[in-house]
Formats: structure tokens, sequence, C-alpha cells
């Protein structure tokens, strides 16, 4: 005769909890990360579509576990708002111009110095290799983590009164800068006059000669068409405009993994490339466009506008300390070996 078992609430949870032996720990599923990016290019510019493709690719290699959104066009605030949000922690990553964060690191607008950079390659190399540690750490310590590099490509001068060919043409000219010294400093040397004046409202004030002209990237200057309101457009080539893609270092430390920083790395590098191929190869696209809506182009010989830059670089040097000038200016010099 078989004893009769009599079960109690102890015995119960026992037998529950012997059963769970040896059976593998079922941990929660970690929560998708869900970030926002945002920066200044307008959505038909090579920026923009890289950034596009950069998003879904990180999306893919990290099985939806990290998703982007892009706010182009500044609508999280100004460039120079941006980066202070993204700074804080508001926004959790930014593509922007060094020149946006003047404010939080003098050290940075090094990279705007006129006329240092001979080519498109030279640029390249001193930010990819000989430069990059070193801007590395300046981003750093203004409270961004770098991450790769875009471009927006050499900035050229459009202006409604005559076509630039010598540093002479652009005596008198009254040109709307961003609030940026290293610009100012250039067109002051030229003898030209700077107005700042907000980016929206650039084309009202070109269109009411307000001021005489602008610059910008060809592909800026194409995009937001400035040129409707202008007659000539000179590739000065006198600043090279780079864009950095950054994230705040507590979302980049805290809520990614090893692996997904990797991948958003390495997809930021690729989209980079994309960039810069995509700025270069719309720059003649996009001459031809403003020469066919009647703007005339000149392609001014750089080296007379170089010579011109002296007070400019004195003043930068001044503004920016002689062993940051002399520091970054070794590894500009390093690029073209």
């Amino acid at each position: 005769m078989v004893g009769k078992i009599t079960w109690t609430r102890r015995s119960l949870l026992g037998a529950g909890a012997a059963l769970t032996v040896g059976l593998p720990a079922i941990r929660p599923a970690r929560a998708a990360v869900e970030l926002r990016l945002t920066h200044p290019a307008d959505t038909s510019h090579p920026v923009h579509i890289e950034a596009e493709a950069m998003v879904k690719r990180i999306a893919e290699r990290t099985n939806g576990q990290v998703k982007i959104a892009i706010f182009p066009n500044n609508a999280l605030g100004s460039p120079v708002e941006a980066a202070q949000q993204t700074r804080l922690g508001a926004i959790d990553m930014m593509m922007l111009n060094p020149a946006n964060i003047e404010a939080l690191s003098k050290t940075i607008g090094v990279i705007n110095i006129p006329y240092q950079f001979d080519s498109y390659e030279h640029a390249h190399k001193t930010l990819d290799v000989t430069g990059r540690d070193w801007i590395a750490e300046q981003l750093k310590a203004a409270g961004f983590t770098w991450i790769a590099n875009l471009e927006w490509g050499f900035r050229a001068v459009t202006n409604s009164r005559r076509p630039i060919n010598q540093p002479a043409d652009v005596q008198g000219l009254k040109i709307r800068v961003p609030p940026e010294l290293a610009i100012k400093a250039a067109f002051g040397a030229l003898g030209a006059s700077t107005q700042t004046i907000a980016f929206q409202e650039v084309y009202l004030a070109l269109a009411n000669n307000v001021v005489d002209g602008q610059d910008n990237p060809v592909g800026t200057t194409f995009a937001a068409k400035f040129y409707e309101a202008q007659k000539h457009i000179a590739l000065t080539r006198h600043i090279y405009a780079s864009i950095m893609f950054c994230a705040n270092p507590r979302v980049w430390s805290g809520k990614l993994t090893e692996e997904q920083r990797k991948i958003i790395s390495e997809e930021g590098t690729k989209a980079g490339a994309g960039a810069r191929k995509g700025v270069r190869d719309n720059e003649e696209s996009n001459l031809a466009a403003m020469e066919k809506a009647g703007v005339a182009v000149t392609r001014p010989d750089v080296a007379p506008f170089r010579d011109k830059m002296g007070p400019a670089y004195d003043q930068l040097r001044k503004a920016l300390g002689d062993e940051t000038w002399n520091s970054w200016t070794k590894l500009v010099a390093a690029a073209r070996a």
C-alpha cells in the first residue's frame, strides 16, 4: 500500500526551486537605445544623405538595438545651441563644424586657419592621420566624444557687384559671415567688411542688398539657393570647412556597449568617406547649374590671396596662443610628407 503524500507550501516551494537547478538564468532583453542626431545640412546635401544611410546600417548591424533619429537643417537649434545641448546631454549626437564650439574650445579653431590646406587630400590627411589624436583631445576637453570626420568643403565667395580674380577685387565688399573669428580675420585681411547674419536670414539679406555677398562651400551655397540673389561666385578656397560626428560622452560610454560603439565608429567613418566624395562630385555640377542660372564663376589663383593673410595669421595666433598655434601647424606640415 502506497503511503499518502502530503504537500505543504514549504515543500512545494522547495520542489520548485529544485526544478530550476541547472537551468540557465533568463535575463530580460536589453532595451533598444534610441538616440537623437542633429546636423545643419539641407536634406539634399551629401552630409544628410550619408547620415541617413549610416543610421540605417547601424540599425541593421545592431539588430535594431541602436536606433538613431536624424534632425537636419538645425531642427533642434542653431549649430551653437545644438553644440551646447549635445555637451549637456539634451541631444545625444551631432555633426558639428569645429567653429561652432569656439566658445567651448578656443583651440579647436585652428582647423579653420585660412589657406593652411593645399588640397582636399592634404586636409583629409591632417584631420584623419597627423592631427587626429590632437583633435580628439580638444573635443574631449570641450565635452564631446569625436567619432568621425565628414565634410563641407572649401569655402567660396559670392557677391552681386563684381567678379573676383585677385585680392583687390574683394576690397570694399560687405560680406555676410558666420560668427567665426577665422573667416572674419581672412576677409579683414583682404580689405572687406563683414557682417554676421543668421543663416536662415542670409537669402533675404542678399536679395535686399543688406550685404554684397556671402561665403560658404559651393554645396551649401547651392542647396540654400543663395546664388539666386548673386551674380558672381569665386572659388577662393580660403578656408576648408570640416564637419565632425560627435557624441555626448555620457551617452557614448553609458548607453552603448563596446560592440555598438565599434559599429557606430565604423559606419561613421564610412559615412564620412561618402560625404567627402559627394561634396567633391557635386561641386562641378552645382557650379554648372549656377552658371546656367546666370552666375559667373571665377577660379582665381589662390597664392596671392594666401600672401595677404599675414594680418589674419597674427590675429589668430594671438587669439589661439603660441603653443596651440605651433602644435597644430606642425601637424599640418607633417601631413604634407
